[in-house]
């Protein structure tokens, strides 16, 4: 007997429908303990990965039941109102953003805060609104959230234990977990605790109310741990909601099962937020202060009101508005991709109309939940406790994004909370017709091959992340060549990532100093690194002109072609000069523009033009000081300002100021080294040698110090000790002639320089910015 088409299609419908949900549930267990260790990112970015995969393939089932069932069914929650009010303005901060790139796809700023990432949040969001109807099947959606937090607590309790369980370097951290730092983790699971309590109650079976009690216990032994007082706030002010609701319902029904577990982890709650025991060493969270992000945000308002400089730009805004007393700590030169709190960040990245429209959603749930809540509590059964649990944990989710950043898995935990309060709560309208209309099936198409093309975007940039990591390991272990190779491959798979561009020009400046000494070396092959070096910065600053890295490096790379390339000084200059617009209280970058003139006065001396040289110390000079105007400590700047006295031939002030500098920074090589050379050329050996001998404890292949240590050894009459310095320096320099030269002298028992006449640094090092 055959089967009626019609019920051939319904069969293929449900089959479809099925489908979605299955991988909704892989998607909800997944995403909290999913990362990848082939990526430099390992954790947000791979998790973006999954979300677009996985959604996108959710998606497509889920159109094709439609077409098939010739069925629509749509739930036109009022919430659905906010959330594609925050999607539209999100988007137009996108489209106007600094930099299109990220704020689209959120690498490689900060992935979590991408157009993309909301965008599939959003289609999230919809499907589990339309695809979980019954309350059993968002029931086990939350259960496997929760266990998947619980896997999450449970593998970072052993790694703050010491026990590894996995084989990487990133993985024998205390610290690493699979969601974020330690405290992003308490916080989530602060506010993931409250929604466990009523799905206790409504489990059906024994066996899942006690694997959901024991993710409670797991959820507590990790909060004790970790001790973070923003999660403890979360966690009473969520569990403060059951209470509140328990004690309502047992005045209305008697029934007292929502008490006394509220009431046990209130008094816990309360007692470590108020006695802050410590039990294990926590490693410190550096993130910017609230008053500083606040002082961020008024700038950033006052040139970008309503819509902010645009998703995942928190960083360029930090970096042009930080407080200079920023300097005087030791988080002077670090970056934030985020702020002190989501809040502030989404204020300065969206604007004003940006935050409103998140605080739309925020205020619409709220309301809403509080008037089904209320209209539920007085009826006998459990129906109210899963809509109890839902906005008891989103509103300690929403209260944490005013205290805290949030990342991929926070968010994903926001938009999963939406939309299952939704789907309890439906509002359905549907519509029935003979065939698909031509409408929705062009639009299922369309929508069809946007998410194949954006999935097969996405999986071409988590290929090019490989190759850049590879790039980058093989550049630690001074592979150049290969890791050219690499850069170039990820470059091909992904052209538009800036610090593609920006690393690959490094690593031709590191290749250009390799082979330099080479002497069958062709200008051909000179000329080629040198214009794949230029064009690499290049690149790098037109696809982001507004990240200051990219015009720092620039400028390094013409400073350290000036002699070799016609122009570079200047070129360096204007550049630098870029880098202070965008990055004005950084005083690295003064202390480079003061170097560069310091270049120009040497080339100045060279040519006999003394008035050109008179003007470049003073430029220099005046730029030294700049940066010391921004951090009075800076070793750097003061040490530039010690070799201008040099220059000057003013030997005792130049000893004086680095002597200075070394109470500042007593620790730094290059400072011993250069004032051992200063006391040298001041005939005071023995402070030289002292100087000498503290750099090459600090590294022992340190060659021009032990260079000079030998030359003060002979000077001393002690030939072993010198012949033992220029022995080590000929080991790491085998084809330095001069040094062979010094050894013969200083074996039949001649001075050392004997016949020779030394430059002032005989052995040649790489610039510390370009070490790896």
């Amino acid at each position: 007997m055959r089967i009626p088409f019609k019920t051939r299609s319904l069969k293929i419908a449900n089959l479809c429908q099925k489908i979605s949900k299955i991988i909704i549930y892989s998607l909800v267990f997944l995403l909290p303990i999913f990362f990848s260790p082939f990526t430099l990112d390992i954790l947000d970015f791979n998790k973006q990965i999954l979300l677009i995969i996985l959604v996108s393939i959710a998606l497509l089932f889920w159109l094709v039941k439609i077409l098939i069932s010739d069925r629509l069914e749509l739930n036109f929650s009022f919430l659905n109102i906010p959330v594609l009010t925050f999607f539209l303005i999100y988007g137009f901060s996108a489209v106007f953003s600094q930099w299109r790139y990220p704020s689209f796809w959120g690498w490689p700023l900060n992935v979590s805060q991408g157009f993309l990432t909301l965008l599939y949040f959003l289609i999230f969001y919809f499907l589990i609104a339309n695809i979980f109807a019954k309350k059993r099947e968002i029931f086990w959606l939350l259960f496997l959230f929760v266990i998947s937090g619980a896997i999450a607590a449970l593998f970072s309790i052993s790694q703050i234990f010491g026990k590894f369980p996995l084989p990487w370097d990133f993985a024998k951290l205390t610290s690493f977990n699979t969601i974020g730092t330690l405290n992003s983790l308490s916080i989530f699971i602060a506010s993931l605790s409250p929604l466990v309590i009523p799905l206790i109650f409504l489990a059906e079976k024994k066996l899942i109310r006690r694997i959901l009690t024991i993710s409670v216990f797991i959820f507590l032994i990790y909060l004790i741990l970790v001790n973070f007082w923003i999660a403890w706030i979360v966690l009473i002010l969520g569990i403060s909601i059951l209470f509140i609701f328990g004690i309502l319902n047992l005045k209305k029904t008697g029934e007292s099962y929502l008490i006394w577990l509220p009431m046990l982890l209130l008094i816990i709650s309360l007692f470590f937020l108020v006695f802050r025991i410590s039990l294990i060493q926590i490693p410190i969270e550096v993130l910017p202060a609230q008053r500083t992000e606040l002082n961020i945000a008024k700038s950033v308002l006052s040139k970008n009101l309503f819509l902010g400089t645009g998703p995942a730009t928190f960083i360029f805004s930090y970096s042009n508005f930080k407080p200079v007393e920023i300097n005087q700590t030791i988080f002077w030169n670090i970056r934030f991709a985020s702020g002190a709190s989501e809040v502030l960040d989404k204020l300065i990245t969206t604007g004003i109309l940006g935050i409103a429209a998140l605080f739309f959603i925020f205020g619409i749930f709220l309301w809403s939940g509080f008037k089904h809540l209320r209209e539920k509590i007085t009826r006998k059964d459990k129906d109210w406790l899963l809509p109890l649990g839902v906005f008891s944990s989103f509103l300690g989710l929403v209260f944490s994004q005013f205290l805290y950043p949030s990342n991929l898995t926070w968010l994903f935990f926001f938009w999963l909370l939406l939309g299952v309060f939704v789907a309890l709560f439906p509002k359905i309208k549907s519509w029935a017709f003979k065939s698909p209309p031509l409408v929705l099936v062009g639009l299922c198409v369309l929508i069809f091959l946007l998410g194949i093309g954006l999935s097969f975007a996405g999986f071409e940039h988590y290929l090019a992340e490989i190759k850049y990591l590879q790039g980058l390991e093989a550049w630690r272990q001074g592979q150049t060549s290969q890791a050219i190779n690499y850069l170039r491959k990820a470059i091909d798979l992904n052209s538009g990532l800036d610090s593609y561009w920006r690393d690959l020009s490094q690593l031709y400046l590191v290749r250009l100093n390799e082979i330099s000494p080479r002497v069958d070396l062709s200008p051909e092959e000179t000329g080629d690194l040198i214009n794949s070096m230029l064009d690499s910065s290049r690149r790098a600053t037109e696809i982001s002109p507004q990240n200051v890295a990219n015009w720092n490096v620039r400028a390094f790379i013409y400073q350290n072609l000036i002699g070799l390339v016609e122009g570079a000084e200047d070129w360096a200059l204007g550049n630098f000069k870029k880098a202070a617009d965008l990055e004005p209280k950084n005083p690295y970058i003064f202390t480079e523009i003061g170097k560069t003139y310091l270049i120009k006065a040497d080339i100045s001396t060279q040519l006999g033009n003394e008035e050109e040289k008179t003007e470049n110390l003073a430029l220099a000079q005046k730029n030294f000081q700049k940066a010391l105007e921004l951090k009075s400590d800076y070793a750097p700047a003061h040490f530039q300002i010690a070799m201008i006295y040099v220059r000057q031939g003013k030997t005792k002030e130049a000893i004086e100021k680095l002597e200075v500098t070394k109470l500042v920074t007593p620790l730094d090589i290059g400072l011993a080294f250069q004032l051992g050379l200063l006391y040298y050329n001041d005939n005071q050996l023995n402070l030289a040698k002292a100087e000498f001998e503290q750099a090459v404890s600090i590294d022992e292949n340190y060659s021009n110090a032990r260079y000079f240590l030998g030359l003060i050894y002979d000077r001393q009459g002690n030939k072993d000790k010198a012949i033992k310095q220029f022995e080590r320096v000929e080991k790491l320099n085998p084809d330095n002639l001069e040094v062979k030269r010094i050894l013969v002298n200083l074996r039949k028992g001649l001075p050392a320089l004997e016949g020779i006449q030394p430059p002032e640094l005989p052995i040649e090092e790489a610039p510390p910015e370009i070490e790896k």
